[in-house]
């Protein structure tokens, strides 16, 4: 056991005292919760992390009308829900919902804030013809007007926010989050490339911060001394003529001044670049990549200083704390990934904490960031935690809630074939609901595709999980049986009452001439790098292709990658992809879309382009990344063996499956066993 004593000593913010530094960040708009068929999961999301131990809760974003700042919630088959809150009615049904909010986060201990956001240029010009506002009037790329705000304007949209304060407050709630970041409307008052206004609201930081300290001030008057404010601030906006480390030190130097607010929240970043301006960290970013932000606020104000972005582990956190970086951290996805944080790092179980894989599943980002995003501005959806199995709150998860699943009759003797993350989730959560487990893997060692994770750069993140997988599988009556490889014959010598097969899948190798020449992506981690050689060709530009050739270029050998489609990594929109194919033109990987490998050859690759010319790559190695294809066969004649008993296939033996996919029908399967 590690202990963290900086991350779990108490601290005064405001009135309230903390029971340890670390805040549940917000993570989706809590306006969802007035979905019907949400509202529970985004409440269970909030309760959980209050449960978890974290200190404070932080609801997501809430507009503060809904008329200039509507921002209307597209579904998954692209229907478009209008919601709306009467922040005058106490009375309402959505007032019962955030006081249950405010409950679910109070009974556990966790002070309840409330994030209120305006989202200024931002908003939509929908059939209600109300045109967005901002800090200067202009005709957007698509053709929108936006209006400037003017006195009436700025009066109106200043009340708006201490009328949902005060709102909130009379729900239960001990504060609000102001956000001030990412590129919403306050954040565009205080950067320079949106804000060029020439009046006593533009100019200097001071004139700049003039609207934002109006509205800070009209909640402080409204809901009074005792109730807690936080501001979420971007450190830096990393964007051509945006907001700098200066701009966010001077406008908080005048937050000293006025006293309007008890804690600032530093991020970074623009919601419309996610991963070019570092609003969210990705594999290719250090872990809490904005805490020199938060020191240099720290020294230069007496308000307590939050930080959020990219912190993942116990150790991570009490660093941060430890040098005096910033008061408390703020976790977000991190808290998707394992809202028990707070609760494991209290008891000094750091190693028990799953850790955020920053792989942006469950939060894809909007498209558009990269020039090569198919036409137009998409949003993917909120997807699934990849490590998570026993999140309750995503679109994709659970049907039915953990609590609700059968409990087991008795104790069964439950055969799992495959050492995957899928085989070891569900052989954990089998021992864990008293089965008899026994875990058969043809390989040495426990991890199945993730052993590349021990010599891969860019997925240091993914080896920490796959190593969690492996401890937890040791700390349980779990049978291991490793370099076995199971047969017909030993599952029906073995009669068990339950089979798991998680046996993964062979690498799609189609018939190219030659292809017996080339080598499989995944061989690629373990091959010596004089014998790859110099010169690589990547068949494939999927993520696959994308992210083996990424390790290549790092270990000194020079990548063509090429692609049939018209770009690369198709299957991927939003934050991950833009982040990845950046770092391929960083390290100076060459690509070839719509083109076409016709065959392969001893010194190297014969394409087709896209302009249809035959021409021949030079490689000393070729490599073929084009993903999996399901051990379909195999899979069918281990579950006839088994005959008429519980058989289930998960991860890449039902069909080619990414690992949170795998994860999620393991626990799936562990719990179907009764």
């Amino acid at each position: 056991m590690t202990s963290y004593p900086h991350l779990n000593s108490p601290i005064k913010i405001g009135k309230f005292t903390y029971r340890n530094r670390i805040e549940g960040a917000p993570t989706i708009f809590s306006s969802l919760a007035l979905v019907p068929f949400l509202t529970e999961k985004i409440l269970r999301m909030q309760e959980d992390r209050a449960k978890g131990g974290c200190a404070s809760v932080v609801n997501g974003e809430i507009p503060v009308n809904f008329d200039d700042s509507l921002r209307p919630v597209v579904t998954g088959d692209g229907k478009m829900i209008k919601l709306a809150v009467d922040y005058k009615d106490f009375s309402s049904p959505a007032f019962a919902i955030f006081q249950k909010n405010a409950q679910v986060i109070k009974k556990h201990g966790a002070v309840a804030v409330a994030e209120l956001s305006h989202f200024g240029i931002e908003k939509p010009l929908l059939e209600d013809g109300i045109q967005p506002l901002g800090p200067v009037a202009y005709t957007k790329p698509d053709g929108t007007p936006v209006r400037a705000f003017d006195a009436d304007s700025m009066a109106k949209v200043a009340n708006d926010f201490a009328e949902s304060a005060a709102f909130m407050q009379a729900a239960g709630f001990d504060g609000v989050f102001v956000h001030c970041g990412h590129g919403w409307m306050i954040g565009q008052f205080l950067s320079p490339r949106n804000n060029s206004r020439t009046d006593e609201y533009g100019g200097s930081i001071e004139n700049r911060g003039r609207f934002p300290l109006a509205i800070l001030k009209a909640i402080r008057e409204r809901c009074g001394q005792d109730f807690l404010i936080e501001i979420r601030l971007s450190g830096q906006e990393n964007l051509p003529g945006g907001i700098t480390l200066e701009d966010t030190v001077g406008f908080c130097k005048l937050l000293e001044g006025a006293g309007l607010v008890d804690l600032i929240h530093i991020s970074a970043g623009h919601y419309y670049s996610p991963a070019r301006s570092n609003e969210f960290s990705t594999i290719f970013r250090p872990h809490g990549l904005n805490a020199d932000y938060a020191a240099a606020v720290k020294r230069a104000v007496s308000i307590p200083v939050a930080v959020v972005g990219g912190i993942t582990t116990a150790e991570d956190a009490e660093k941060i704390i430890a040098e005096g970086k910033a008061d408390i951290v703020s976790m977000g996805r991190q808290m998707i990934a394992d809202p028990a944080f707070a609760n494991k790092a209290a008891a000094g179980k750091g190693d028990e904490i799953r850790a955020c894989l920053r792989c942006c599943i469950c939060y894809p980002g909007p498209s558009g960031e990269h020039r090569t995003d198919p036409p137009g501005r998409h949003f993917p959806g909120l997807g699934s935690c990849t490590i998570n199995p026993y999140n309750v709150n995503s679109f994709s998860h659970h049907k039915v809630l953990p609590e609700d699943m059968p409990k087991p009759t008795g104790s069964r003797r439950v055969l799992i074939v495959g050492g995957g993350p899928g085989g070891m989730q569900a052989a954990i959560d089998a021992a864990d609901r008293g089965h008899k487990v026994t875990l058969i893997d043809n390989a040495e060692r426990l991890g199945g595709t993730l052993r590349l994770t021990d010599c891969d750069f860019y997925k240091q993140d993914l080896f920490q999980f796959k190593e969690l997988l492996v401890r937890e599988v040791g700390k349980r009556p779990i049978e291991v049986k490793l370099s076995t490889q199971v047969t017909p014959e030993m599952v029906k010598d073995f009669a068990p009452e339950a089979l798991i097969l998680a046996i993964g899948a062979d690498p799609a190798m189609p018939p190219i001439p030659g292809i017996e020449k080339a080598v499989k992506a995944f061989d690629t981690y373990f091959m010596p790098d004089a014998q790859i050689g110099k010169r690589v060709v990547m068949v494939g530009g999927g993520l696959v292709g994308c992210e083996v050739g990424l390790e290549l270029v790092k270990k000194g050998h020079e990548v063509i990658v090429i692609e049939m489609v018209e770009r690369l990594v198709a299957e991927a929109i939003g934050i991950h992809r833009t982040a990845l194919l950046d770092e391929m033109d960083r390290v100076g990987i060459t690509s070839m879309v719509r083109t076409k490998c016709r065959e392969i050859k001893d010194s190297g690759v014969v394409v087709v382009d896209a302009e249809g010319q035959e021409i021949t790559i030079p490689a000393d190695t070729v490599v073929i990344g084009l993903g999996y294809r399901a051990r379909s066969e195999a899979a069918k004649a281990l579950r006839e063996a088994a005959g008429a008993i519980p058989v289930f296939e998960i991860g890449d033996c039902l069909k080619a499956a990414k690992v949170g996919e795998a994860v999620q029908q393991g626990y799936t399967a562990a719990m179907s066993i009764v």
